[in-house]
């Protein structure tokens, strides 16, 4: 267990379960999560507003997977935010953000004469204690 989660201390972690879901799925004051993901995603543009969605979502297939994102929600232009918190190693990490970002792709897609020009942004915001990205360029990462 990493020392930035410790159960010496007299405060409630955001790396918690409850204190991630306490700090950045309070539905009646978004104001944090708002102003985080502004500032995760580095956009100049303030999230006026955000609503939460459904955070677990089933299979479409009897062989395919189902799954539970820590925090989905929609910002008021229309964008879908899905946010994972790790604090343990996961090497699969990246593939199991692809697979949230492809699922969630796959229920904004509809059938017929659809423009694929006109999809909403997808942001997938993954909060780790571990780097999983050794100095990459191209993805925004912040170390302590």
């Amino acid at each position: 267990m990493s020392d930035a989660y410790s159960f010496d201390s007299p405060f409630v972690s955001p790396l918690s379960d409850y204190g991630f879901k306490v700090t950045f799925g309070n539905q009646h004051n978004t104001l944090f999560l708002r102003r985080a993901l502004q500032a995760l995603i580095g956009s100049p543009v303030p999230i006026a507003a955000v609503s939460f969605e459904q955070t677990t979502f089933e299979s479409t297939t009897t062989d395919g997977r189902s799954g539970l994102y820590d925090l989905a929600c929609t910002d008021a232009e229309g964008n879908h935010f899905l946010v994972e918190m790790q604090v343990s190693r996961y090497p699969e990490f990246l593939q199991r953000m692809k697979f949230y970002a492809f699922t969630k792709f796959n229920t904004l897609v509809r059938r017929g004469d659809f423009h694929f020009g006109n999809m909403p942004r997808i942001y997938c915001v993954g909060i780790l204690v571990h780097s999983i990205f050794p100095a990459l360029p191209g993805y925004h990462q912040h170390l302590n």
